[in-house]
């Protein structure tokens, strides 16, 4: 590129436009003097036209002006740019020709051709780069003939322009010259200064010294700019500073996430991701040397979540602190401990894989010991499942699948203990799998439906329904709620299992439910999942909306554990139920953890006395009691009472006589499918209604 300064360019730009300047001023004067000249020539040959044909008035007055009239013409000679001149009579008939020296040296054809003349108008104009005069000889009405005399007007205009130029450009290039030495001489001084600000820029760009300044040269606008440049210098340094400092923040935050990436913030022990490549990584060795074995514990805690529930989960995060203190304690340098999320732990045992039992021992008993917390006494304990990485195939995720299991058999045998992988096990852990894979396909082949369990009053007399819903595998068979529910909540399944069962229950209520002569109250379980939908309660108005369903007729029962772990989204969920005009029950009362002082706070319709508390009415007294307080506290805070488990005469008579008038059990019906409820309420509810009418 030719341009690589600004000096360059300002002065190529220069050139250029006093270049252009002085081109135009010289064409214009050209201009001007071609149309001076030609208005020159027009007034000398009008003047000379005028005389001639003055002068010829004497000479055709004469009889013999033959002779008299070439004489004349001849005087024309001295005259170079005469082309010709012409002598008419009055008809334009020629009488006397004149060709001057332009028409002899013309070759070829006669330049001007007399005989054939076009221009009968008195005047001068322009022909052809000529002039051309044309003059009546005498006046009207005694015009004695015409003159007509042409000059030529190009060649002598063209040859003093030539010699215009001539004289003008030198001066003109001298000038332009000289100005293009002047314009230099000042660019260079006022320029100079920013070739400084370029050294200095390359200077500061090969030092990074932010500390240097350039001396203020120059003018105007060039001086601001140096000055600007010197700020500018003294902000990138302060900037430079803070960046050094957000560096070095910066690394310290990088190594931060790099140990929060491989460790758990809480315990800080290595967390799941670092503990799944580790164990990768041992297991690839074994398989490669093909010889060995190693062993994974899964340990989970018993109670964690009565500890949060009780005590809050500062206390609880302070406890797994203290459990992973534990853990590595019993565990030797060489293996490795890790949380593997909430209060699960992964230990990886390569030390001594052949009696790993007694490790497992030690931490069983090691967390049964009490820990203190905040000068809380906080007792729990640990089950523990044991995989070989043999029985697992040398595969990450099925060596931590077996442990697992294990893990789940030490807690269904009774908790506080460990419990080996036994292939076995992986039959029941594989029918969990098959429920959790069969339940949306159950829901799309219809093998669901409901069953409803009457509430009676005191007198046996019908109240509502409970629904419940049940299921007949095409490929499992009858599959019990207590394992198909649980399943579905931690298989995310719920949600759907949930809404089906509105929507059966709504057509339910519509088709028949609620065309009965009495009241009947139907109930629908919701679990701790289904509080979580922010738009639950809109599904549940829109469904109410497509059946046509009074609101007032349903009751959603939510169990006191499902409520306590989702107050926020449970208090809103029970509002906007309440509002909808629905009414909510609060299931298994008691068996919770929390303070009491939550019923005071949200719309409860009604409580379910949990079955453990009906089972034990009459055995001892403080189990009466227990029952008592219930009914009592309900009574004060005025909420309805329903009794569930209802099995015995004895236990419907006790709930009777101490006020709880709405029962529940196999006393009185088991479950049924709509059809045989018809069948069931076609005669006792008739006969309720008959005695309603009669009163």
């Amino acid at each position: 590129m030719l341009i690589r300064s600004i000096r360059t360019a300002v002065m190529l730009l220069s050139l250029i436009s006093i270049a252009l300047v002085a081109t135009s001023v010289f064409y214009s004067a050209l201009r001007e003097h071609r149309e001076l000249y030609t208005r020159y020539v027009e007034s000398d040959l009008r003047a000379l036209s005028d005389n001639m044909a003055s002068d010829l008035v004497g000479i055709l007055s004469k009889s013999d002006h033959f002779f008299d009239l070439k004489r004349y013409l001849l005087s024309l000679e001295p005259y170079e740019n005469v082309v010709g001149a012409a002598i008419f009579d009055p008809q334009w008939n020629v009488l006397e020709l004149y060709a001057g020296q332009a028409m002899l040296e013309s070759q070829g054809d006669f330049p001007v051709d007399f005989t054939d003349w076009k221009f009968f108008e008195s005047g001068v104009l322009r022909d052809d780069g000529r002039l051309i005069a044309v003059r009546r000889i005498g006046e009207p009405p005694l015009v004695m003939g015409h003159l007509a005399l042409i000059v030529d007007l190009e060649g002598p205009l063209l040859s003093s322009t030539i010699s215009l130029a001539l004289r003008i450009l030198p001066v003109a290039i001298a000038v332009i010259l000289i100005m293009v030495g002047l314009f230099y001489v000042q660019a260079s001084r006022w320029l100079w200064p920013l070739t400084q600000l370029s050294e200095f820029a390359r200077k500061v760009q090969e030092t990074k010294d932010y500390r240097l300044k350039i001396p203020v040269y120059g003018k105007y606008e060039v001086s601001s700019l140096t000055q600007d440049i010197n700020n500018m210098m003294d902000a990138i340094r302060v900037e430079s500073d803070i960046n050094q400092e957000y560096v070095e923040l910066l690394e310290q935050r990088r190594e931060e996430m790099e140990y929060l990436a491989n460790y758990d913030s809480l315990t800080r022990l290595l967390n799941r991701q670092s503990f799944m490549g580790i164990l990768d990584a041992s297991l690839r060795e074994l398989r490669d040397s093909k010889e060995g074995d190693l062993v994974v514990m899964f340990v989970d805690l018993d109670g964690f979540k009565e500890v949060n529930d009780t005590l809050g989960h500062e206390v609880g995060d302070k406890l797994l602190v203290e459990v992973a203190e534990r853990l590595k304690s019993y565990i030797p340098r060489e293996d490795v401990v890790s949380r593997h999320g909430g209060d699960e732990f992964l230990v990886l045992c390569r030390t001594s894989p052949d009696h790993p039992e007694n490790m497992a021992e030690d931490i069983v008993s090691g967390l049964r010991a009490t820990f203190l917390i905040d000068s809380w006494e906080v007792r729990i304990s640990a089950s523990v499942g044991i995989a070989r990485a043999s029985e697992g195939g040398f595969d990450t995720q099925d060596t931590i699948r077996n442990a697992d299991v294990a893990m789940y058999v030490a807690k269904k045998e009774g908790k506080s203990q460990y419990c080996f992988f036994q292939e076995n096990m992986l039959i029941e852990h594989q029918r969990k799998i098959d429920i959790a894979n069969a339940i949306e396909p159950g829901l799309e082949r219809g093998e669901f439906y409901i069953c409803y369990q009457p509430k009676v009053s005191s007198d046996a007399e019908p109240r509502g329904v409970e629904a419940l819903v049940r299921w007949n595998s095409h490929s499992l068979g009858r599959v019990a709620p207590s394992d198909f529910i649980p399943i579905a909540e931690r298989s995310g399944k719920i949600s759907a299992l949930t809404d089906w069962v509105v929507e059966r229950v709504c057509r339910d209520v519509a088709d028949y439910f609620q065309d009965l002569p009495v009241p009947i109250l139907v109930s629908l379980n919701l679990s701790a999942y289904d509080l979580k939908r922010y738009q639950f309660s809109d599904f549940i108005r829109s469904t109410f909306e497509t059946h046509s369903v009074r609101p007032e007729l349903i009751e959603f029962e939510v169990t006191e554990h499902a409520y306590l772990d989702n107050l926020e989204m449970a208090n809103r969920f029970f509002n906007d139920i309440s509002e909808l005009g629905c009414r909510v029950a609060l299931d298994d009362f008691g068996t919770g953890y929390s303070s009491l002082s939550y019923l005071t706070r949200i719309p409860i319709d009604l409580i379910k006395i949990d079955k453990q508390f009906v089972e034990n009415i009459g055995l001892t007294a403080r189990d009466d009691a227990l029952v008592l307080t219930i009914i009592e506290m309900a009574k004060r805070l005025g909420i309805e009472l329903c009794a569930e488990g209802v099995e015995t005469e004895a236990q419907r008579d006790f709930l009777k006589i101490h006020g709880c008038n709405l029962m529940q059990g196999y006393l009185f019906d088991r479950p049924q499918e709509l059809e045989q409820l018809k069948a069931i309420f076609a005669t006792t509810i008739s006969e309720q209604s008959g005695v309603l009418t009669h009163r």
